[in-house]
């Protein structure tokens, strides 16, 4: 079983805009509370075999469940590169296939991931500041090159509306990175929110674009009121 971590901070005037989603060590505290807690909810639901999702909170009276289902983790499988890279090697959809096809392999997964992880990474959610429509994607450029980046999943192109984001319907789209070196990771993570707050991830036609002045700031400093248009 594996804990990952939504990271949610205020952006655009709204509370709770993803960020991203990392990955958490399976011997820390919150792991420690959270793992029986969902095995725990699964054996009362009477759910045995095959793959679940759970999101819950952990208030400082306990954890409080969100929702538990009977299928694997979702973003489009997204994070299956990150996740083999944590555990050396497989992730929930490969020990599911196994679980059915490859008894003996199955048997040698272990319950939790490697501490540490084999590897430092997680999934950034691109969040854009701004909005109108697109005539070029540059920061697509810059993320591609960056050495810890993997994979990148987006909708948006050349001709597409963009609007800010607020929720994860209106996040620009995912980037795993993944790297040895926690430094690089770290500086890669950095520099994508520099072309986010920025303003670089796109250009747009001269009519209509509009940009969030608060975007300029430091993302933990965003307060984003009406009229901040320019």
């Amino acid at each position: 079983m594996m804990v990952w971590v939504y990271d949610k901070r205020p952006a655009n005037n709204s509370a709770f805009v993803y960020f991203g989603m990392v990955p958490v060590d399976p011997n820390s505290i919150e792991a420690k509370i959270l793992v029986p807690y969902a095995r725990g909810v699964l054996n009362v639901l009477g759910v045995n075999n095959g793959p679940s999702h759970a999101e819950v909170i952990l208030t400082p009276t306990g954890p409080c469940l969100v929702e538990m289902n009977v299928r694997a983790h979702g973003g489009d499988g997204n994070w299956r590169s990150l996740a083999r890279g944590l555990t050396g090697g497989y992730s929930q959809v490969e020990v599911t296939v196994d679980s059915y096809l490859d008894k003996k392999q199955f048997s040698v997964i272990p319950n939790l991931p490697p501490s540490p992880f084999k590897a430092s990474g997680q999934e950034i959610i691109l969040v854009s500041f701004s909005r109108g429509k697109v005539i070029a994607t540059p920061g697509y450029d810059v993320i591609r090159c960056l050495s810890s980046f993997v994979y990148m999943e987006t909708g948006i192109k050349v001709g597409s509306w963009v609007e800010r984001t607020v929720d994860l319907l209106t996040g620009i789209g995912s980037v795993i990175l993944m790297h040895s070196d926690k430094q690089m990771l770290d500086r890669d993570i950095a520099r994508i929110r520099q072309v986010e707050n920025n303003n670089e991830l796109f250009e747009y036609e001269r009519s209509g674009a509009m940009f969030t002045a608060a975007s300029q700031r430091h993302l933990s400093e965003i307060i984003v009121q009406e009229g901040d248009d320019f």
